[in-house]
């Protein structure tokens, strides 16, 4: 087999998976979709993102309401439950707010912007906004009149900004309850700013800063939440010296991997100019996010990422700079590259079954061994493994020239006859998937499957091109998830692809990875982690 010359292109060249995403084929004719104008409710469908730039801070008698530059969150301290994220459908709304009140009258949200005015309620999901002439110098409610608005003053004086969207000239307040700020909170807490090195919690030391800060009730304990421009919302207890972090959501918003793991997933978020890889945890119910970036003096090495699977109490991840095993108990980091057994440090995939793990990269695969890390197996295969799976003894390898086989005694990979006597079995194969004792292979265009009876190989029917370009197949609970760039799908084996889920309309960016729970289908994506009840996108 001829020697590749790059990385192979389900990972090599990210910039190249970023254009043109949007310039798409239509869907398959007989598909059907659940594209762009279906309106997702928040139980039906969230989108993960970085939400460690926190704008504005507000607290109710109950809440505490985030906003970032995308969405509002809202924290229960009490339960220490998290509620939303909640998007308007304008994604740029939110991004000139610089400022937000809770109303206690109503459990409302009212959010201040230089133009004017936006008004959140979460009960019933309802944005309103407003704009006044002028810029809005001053913002406050009123405690004497607390059903009369939100007041705002310009330059032209005060107007109060009523529910439902419209604007009147007023007086100005008589007791304005305004939000609160940052030199506020330091002067209540001075530990605050001597402490603001806590903040630090990326390993490359950015300078993190306070953006906003409201003053919490005794419902949380008393003390101070605060916004930042890195490190999301924090929590400063009345004479507490260390801030508390609020976790939610990513430390960044480009997901490369998905994987399933107890009561929720882990997310391998890659390395951008704005943050640093990751592995995250994420509950299913959204109640808990665990981040772990590596080492503060150095981070995680790699970049990029293209699978993480489970073994023992460690994850393992395939990327750009080798084999990754991190144990997330003990927050030890490995590295194993080509100096450590693998024939390259460009791993494209990872497989592992009973306590066996086998990396396939661009020349080639090796086996981990407890005793001696990697080692190669089939040696004279040097070529880009592009996927791999496993049975017994026996490893399954997806190449560009079609499905082979690495079995124990031979130093090159085998093909099965039953695949060499035609050419329209030697297709590339990019991901393979057990279903129960089914082996499942991704072509560029259609599924490949093994029976487990007569080892006869079967191509299912043409997928369509809703998807752009291929990438990976796992298994759901009724079926299987096809993910290419443009998109995720549901199918059979016998059947095309349904059910399509697709950018724009319903995910946020170029797809990278997906997983299946009980519950839910987690899709990775460049632009966020989305999490879709199963019982909406597959049978």
């Amino acid at each position: 087999m001829s020697q590749p010359t790059q990385w192979p292109s389900r990972i090599a060249s990210r910039a190249g998976w970023r254009t043109a995403v949007a310039l798409f084929a239509a869907l398959v004719p007989g598909s059907r979709s659940l594209a762009a104008q279906r309106d997702w409710s928040p139980d039906e469908r969230v989108v993960l993102g970085d939400f460690t730039r926190v704008n504005a801070v507000a607290a109710s008698t109950d809440r505490v309401f985030a906003v970032t530059p995308d969405a509002v969150l809202a924290y229960d301290p009490l339960g220490r439950r998290w509620e939303g994220p909640y998007s308007p459908r304008d994604p740029g709304l939110l991004r000139d707010v610089i400022g937000a009140l809770a109303d206690r009258l109503d459990n409302s949200l009212w959010l201040i912007r230089r133009s004017g005015w936006i008004r959140f309620d979460p009960g019933i999901r309802l944005w309103e906004q407003g704009f006044i002439p002028g810029t809005v110098l001053d913002a406050a409610l009123d405690q004497n009149a607390p059903a009369s608005g939100l007041f705002l003053r310009t330059s032209a004086g005060w107007f109060t900004a009523l529910r439902g969207g419209a604007a009147v000239p007023s007086n100005a307040p008589g007791r304005p309850l305004r939000p609160g700020s940052v030199d506020q909170a330091v002067r209540d807490n001075p530990a605050i700013q001597a402490n603001s090195a806590g903040l630090l919690f990326s390993s490359r030391f950015r300078n993190i800063r306070y953006t906003s800060a409201a003053r919490a009730g005794g419902f949380a304990g008393q003390g101070w939440f605060l916004g930042t421009n890195g490190a999301g919302l924090v929590f400063f207890p009345d004479g507490g010296g260390l801030p508390q972090p609020q976790t939610f959501g990513l430390p960044g918003e480009a997901v490369d991997a998905v994987f399933v793991g107890t009561g929720g997933v882990w997310a391998v978020t890659e390395r951008t100019a704005v943050a640093d890889p990751a592995l995250s945890f994420v509950r299913q119910d959204l109640t808990g996010f665990t981040w772990f970036q590596g080492p503060r003096a150095s981070g995680l090495p790699f970049t990029l990422a293209r699978r993480v699977v489970g073994m023992g109490d460690a994850l393992w991840l395939a990327t750009d700079v080798g084999v990754i095993r991190i144990t997330p108990k003990d927050e030890e980091v490995s590295r194993f590259d080509a100096g450590r057994g693998l024939p390259d440090s460009r791993v494209v995939d990872l497989a592992q079954r009973r306590g066996r793990l086998v990396a396939a990269t661009v020349h080639g695969l090796a086996e981990f061994s407890d005793s001696t890390g990697f080692r190669r197996i089939a040696p004279d295969f040097s070529d880009v493994a592009q996927a791999v799976e496993l049975s017994g003894d026996t490893v399954w390898v997806g190449t560009r020239i079609g499905l082979f086989a690495a079995v124990p005694g031979q130093a090159d990979l085998l093909q099965p006859e039953a695949l060499g006597a035609g050419l329209s079995l030697q297709a590339s194969v990019v991901d393979l998937v057990w279903r129960a004792d089914t082996l499942v292979g991704l072509t560029p265009d259609r599924l490949l499957w093994r029976s487990p009876g007569s080892g006869k190989f079967t191509l299912g029917p043409l997928l369509g091109s809703g998807l752009g370009r291929l990438h990976t197949l796992v298994n759901g609970r009724d079926g299987l998830f096809v993910a290419g760039d443009r998109g995720t799908g549901f199918a059979q084996l016998n059947t095309p692809v349904s059910r399509i889920l697709s950018v724009p309309g319903d995910l946020p960016g170029q797809v990278t990875d997906v997983a299946a729970d009980d519950r839910y289908l987690w899709v990775a994506t460049l632009k966020g982690l989305v999490r879709f009840r199963l019982d909406l996108v597959g049978r």
